[in-house]
């Protein structure tokens, strides 16, 4: 509960207590007697000393007004006195004030409550009692409409003061900010979509796996789009009281439609849209009430005339069909893990508030995170901060990247763990196995660092750096990667003579690529080109159930054995390959005995001998379709290479088109005639608003069609335009004379010098500051592309004429590299990077 509003609602109930007890005490008519003993007020009765007498039966209390005044407590001349008597002695203290003489007035009042009265006396303080627990359930419960506010949609309005993100803070995911971005301007400018009949999409759905940044896109949404902006979870939706969540939801749209237009966020919209038709609840389960509602409310004969739905999930596969359909929402979004550049942009964006040292390249590290999200490109340099804060540094250096990308996959260290020297010699041969295995092999990457130290759970790793941003593998590259999964346990074999646990983590991602081969991608011979094990399980779990398979026994044991079969071809030619190179594994697991890490450098010298194995020939000789021998056609791009031409540039079809002048400011220009090209004289056929327009020249007024130009006087919806109107961001921005004088050089960063580091590094310029403002959909591309080039990275200045000495973390002595030329190896092999998932980035034991 909010503080403001307990203390608030405390306040008022004291100053009510207050006046009820002011008010009781003002109307008491007692406060003027003093109370005596009831001995007291039997001797006035018998002295004859009362003027006037009343007897309370309801309160059983005796008041006296004497003729002359007493001493109570010390205080004399007291006429009027008051004295208790018990329930039982009415009647004896009435007939004592009736024998009493001389008494000028007598007076009694009887109780003679009502039935009613009673009754009312008794339930109401019950009553009391029982709406004030409701009120304080109510507001523990975030109900809204009052007392009984269960129904009440629980969604945040977010204002000015609230925090919120811009599209320039969203980096890897273009596509999906162009999409947005144009939403914000159908808000903004409606105008220009309705001349050409267009509507406004209805619903928004953003799916993609988890640390994406698709509730980040809503956040930047919510700042730039200029409307009422709700946000609610779908789990707000539901509760255990049956039609509280349909309530919630007519609540919620109701609001919605008197702040139109605006934009309502539901996040998580799993939780409310599964399918229908599944669970234990049945027909009367309260999540189907509730997604009907949502159904009905998104677009059923109610009318929702400027009210976006955008929805963010994780499990776009097990929505209701009916929630995904055209009307509802319109357009769906996929926000996936970004490529090379985008893991680049997003270290940027990440990287504007910390001090990087001069040796940390951010595009070296973009290549090192393949298969990372947002979220973990964001922990990385969150880890870095936070070991450079560990060791009172004032920079991140490259090792603090470098350590904090091993924390992130593999977890810390485990320093305090001891571990025997047999044991360590195993995990030596292990991780030998799989480097030499991956460096013997032409389909998959070099290794690109292996390690024997303990993380989290395991006790070493080797880690690929993969050549490109590849969307797809063919079959020689994943039995490759079978070979590397093997190469471990084949190592043990060959040195040891008996395979160790330590394998188990290998043995279960050969296992699983196996198995898609053959179960998903269509490559067992045996099996032909057909997919096998349909998802059948229940939505309401997840599609985790026991679901029954789509193929016979017969079949599933022919799955097992071409499994079987792969991951046996991968083993015998990984443990081939390592016994045919018995000295350089030995070589390298001495090496990592005594380093315990090796880089890309190191390992380039010690396999300086290993000769790359060829293909294996079963891939043609199981195929019923071999390859006809001719070659394929060439890209542009290889094309232009072969010709030492520049390659071709990328068209962006949505690239931004300069708006056009109205044909009233052409004709005041200077020029004194107006536009050929207007609604009144369409052009000619082949004429000037028919050619390409040279840089500079206006483009004509009217659209071009193509072929026969409309008549004069031809109307039709939307056309002739009502108004045109010139773009803002374009106008903004004045055209750059060729004239002009080029910028100042930036002037540079002074050379710091590194503790633990060479004497004089020259620094990379600091990132000029980058403004939190909206970016509209007509930006420059090539403004874009400056500003992603930009290096994030805060040079401290030097103070005085000494430079300030910069302290960052540094690797152990015994993990650096042994070669000078260190830097330039890992520069040179890291321009092959690119994605790949995070299991095949590396084996653990």
């Amino acid at each position: 509960m909010d503080k403001k509003k307990v203390f608030r609602f405390a306040a008022i109930a004291g100053i009510i207590l207050i006046i009820l007890f002011a008010v009781t005490r003002l109307t008491d008519d007692s406060r003027s007697f003093r109370e005596v003993d009831t001995s007291v007020a039997l001797t006035q009765l018998d002295k004859g000393n009362v003027a006037e007498a009343q007897i309370d039966d309801r309160e059983q209390r005796l008041r006296l007004t004497l003729k002359k005044g007493v001493e109570v407590k010390g205080t004399k001349d007291v006429t009027k006195v008051m004295a208790k008597y018990p329930a039982r002695a009415t009647d004896q203290v009435f007939d004592k004030v009736t024998a009493a003489k001389d008494i000028a007035k007598f007076n009694t009042k009887v109780n003679q409550e009502s039935f009613l009265m009673s009754t009312l006396s008794f339930l109401l303080p019950m009553v009391i009692f029982f709406f004030v627990i409701m009120f304080f359930f109510s507001r523990m419960q975030g109900g809204k409409n009052g007392m009984f506010g269960f129904g009440g949609n629980r969604a945040k309005l977010l204002n000015k003061e609230t925090p919120t993100n811009t599209f320039a803070d969203v980096a890897g995911a273009d596509e999906a900010v162009q999409e947005l971005d144009e939403i914000r301007d159908f808000l903004q400018h409606p105008a220009r979509y309705e001349e050409l009949g267009a509507k406004i999409p209805r619903g928004v759905l953003l799916y993609g796996p988890p640390g994406t940044g698709k509730t980040l896109l809503a956040r930047a949404v919510a700042g730039e789009a200029g409307v009422p902006f709700y946000t609610i979870s779908g789990s707000d939706f539901v509760e255990m009281f049956v039609g509280v969540g349909a309530s919630r939801v007519r609540d919620l749209f109701n609001q919605a439609k008197d702040n139109s237009p605006c934009i309502i966020f539901i996040d998580e919209i799993d939780a409310v849209g599964r399918q229908r038709g599944a669970g234990m609840g049945g027909g009367h389960d309260e999540r189907e009430q509730t997604l009907n509602q949502l159904l009905v409310e998104m677009d059923g004969f109610g009318d929702r005339q400027g009210i976006i739905i955008m929805a963010a999930t994780n499990r776009p596969d097990i929505l209701d069909p009916a929630l995904l359909r055209p009307g509802r929402f319109d357009r769906q979004i996929p926000v996936g893990a970004p490529d090379l550049k985008g893991r680049e942009a997003i270290l940027k964006v990440h990287a504007r508030n910390k001090p990087l040292g001069p040796d940390a390249d951010l595009e070296s590290l973009a290549k090192r995170t393949a298969g990372m999200s947002g979220a973990d490109l964001q922990n990385v340099l969150n880890e870095a901060a936070l070991l450079t804060a560990r060791v009172n540094g004032n920079i991140i250096t490259a090792d603090a990247l470098e350590e904090a990308v091993d924390r992130v996959i593999g977890g810390p260290r485990r320093t305090s763990k001891v571990i025997s020297e047999q044991e360590k010699k195993v995990t030596a041969y292990h991780e030998g196995g799989h480097t030499l295995a991956a460096w013997a092999l032409k389909d998959i990457e070099r290794v690109y660092k292996v390690t024997i130290l303990a993380r989290g759970r395991t006790g070493g790793h080797a880690m690929t750096v993969p050549e490109d941003d590849k969307g797809m593998y063919n079959l020689p590259e994943l039995f490759a990667r079978l070979v590397f999964a093997m190469g471990g346990r084949a190592a043990e074999e060959l040195v040891f003579g008996l395979p160790t646990t330590g394998a188990s983590a290998d043995i279960e991602q050969a296992t699983k690529i196996a198995r898609a081969m053959v179960t998903e991608y269509g490559m067992a011979p045996a099996l032909g080109p057909v997919k096998y094990g349909e998802e059948q399980g229940d939505p309401f779990v997840g599609r985790g159930g026991s679901g029954s398979l789509d193929y016979s026994p017969q079949v599933a044991a022919l799955i097992d054995e071409q499994v079987r079969g792969l991951i046996n071809k991968a083993h015998d030619e990984a443990y081939a390959i390592l016994k045919e190179n018995r000295d350089t594994l030995d070589v390298l697991a001495e090496k990592l005995l005594e380093k315990e890490t090796l880089r890309r450098a190191d390992l380039e010298v010690i396999f300086t001998d290993v000769v790359q194995r060829e293909r294996l020939n079963f891939f043609d000789t199981d195929s019923k379709h071999p390859a006809d021998g001719r070659e394929p056609v060439k890209t542009p791009v290889e094309l232009a290479i072969e010709r030492g031409e520049e390659p071709p540039k990328r068209t962006n079809i949505f690239a931004p088109v300069r708006r056009e002048k109205p044909a009233t400011e052409l004709a005041s220009d200077g020029s004194g005639k107006a536009d050929g090209n207007s609604a009144a004289a369409p052009p000619a056929t082949g004429g000037s608003a028919q050619q390409p327009l040279g840089q500079g020249q206006d483009r004509p007024n009217v659209p071009v069609y193509g072929g026969t130009p409309p008549p004069a006087g031809w109307t039709a919806p939307g056309w002739p335009p009502k108004e045109t109107r010139q773009d803002k961001s374009q106008s903004s921005q004045a055209p750059q004379s060729p004239d002009a004088p080029a910028a100042p050089p930036h002037p540079g960063a002074a050379n710091y010098p590194v503790s633990g580091g060479p004497a004089s590094i020259p620094a990379p310029p600091a990132m000029p500051g980058s403004e939190r403002g909206t970016r509209g959909r007509h930006a420059k591309q090539d403004e874009e592309s400056s500003a992603s080039d930009a290096t994030p990275t805060t040079v401290i200045p030097a103070t005085g004429s000494q430079p300030r000495e910069l302290r960052g973390f540094r690797l152990p002595d015994n993990e650096q590299p042994d070669h000078e030329n260190h830097q330039n190896h890992a520069k040179n092999d890291d321009a092959r990077g690119g994605d790949q998932g995070a299991a095949d980035k590396n084996q653990e034991s």
